[in-house]
């Protein structure tokens, strides 16, 4: 059966969409897979990819993110990777953590939010609004189409890293990201490749929580020491 993709998902989807956003000019950018909330019925999924699909920034509410488990832990990672020398809240405040003219890009690879992936249901309906015939389709979609307009996005900011959390979509994200597979390396905590023509590095890590992620701060501690020593032998990023 020959589908037609939804136009109107197709423009959501190929934008920021999906994203908290922040500083796309920044050093450093964070990206997960989607939102981990679920969408009620197909007719709010509908409304959302409506639009308009404006870049987004934490700006003037980065207290209330970080009450978010994910966001709390990106906090502690900059702390440990920049030195932030404040209570990480507040450092996550002062320095303007994922904020316009802040510290921090913060996007998701896929656009559609899902509690978490046991709870997709791709049904006939679900086919028929976006033209694609399974999640699994779509997945590949996503990677194939959104992921060239991240890369449009990477190559027009060079960023120095890309922090991507969870090692289970590990290819998913290289590709996601048109990474230079020849040069694929790993470390202890994490694998890491370079894209855009070499000038940034695409980190895989354990996700940020669940019993075998980054669940306490001597772990996240050890991967922002080992991710800063690989990337400043790298790269031109600087630390502080």
């Amino acid at each position: 059966m020959q589908r037609k993709l939804n136009k109107r998902f197709e423009s959501f989807a190929l934008s920021q969409s999906g994203c908290d956003g922040g500083n796309l000019k920044s050093d450093i950018w964070v990206c997960g897979l989607e939102w981990g909330v679920d969408v009620k019925s197909l007719e709010d999924l509908n409304k959302i990819m409506e639009g308009p699909f404006s870049t987004a920034s934490w700006d003037g509410e980065i207290q209330q993110r970080l009450k978010y488990p994910y966001n709390n832990k990106i906090a502690w990672l900059f702390s440990y990777l920049f030195k932030w020398e404040e209570n990480h809240k507040e450092a996550a405040e002062n320095h303007r953590m994922m904020c316009f003219k802040g510290t921090g890009y913060k996007m998701n690879a896929f656009p559609i939010p899902f509690k978490n992936r046991s709870s997709v249901s791709w049904s006939k309906e679900m086919s028929d609004l976006i033209g694609l015939h399974s999640f699994e389709v779509y997945l590949e979609w996503c990677i194939e189409n959104r992921g060239r307009y991240f890369q449009k996005l990477v190559k027009e900011n060079s960023p120095k890293m890309i922090v991507c959390t969870g090692k289970n979509t590990t290819m998913a994200f290289l590709r996601f990201f048109g990474c230079d597979m020849t040069s694929v390396d790993s470390g202890e905590n994490f694998t890491v490749a370079k894209c855009n023509e070499g000038k940034t590095l695409v980190f895989v890590t354990p996700f940020f929580g669940g019993a075998s992620g980054i669940n306490s701060f001597e772990k996240m501690k050890a991967l922002a020491d080992e991710m800063k020593k690989y990337a400043e032998s790298r790269s031109s990023i600087s630390f502080g």
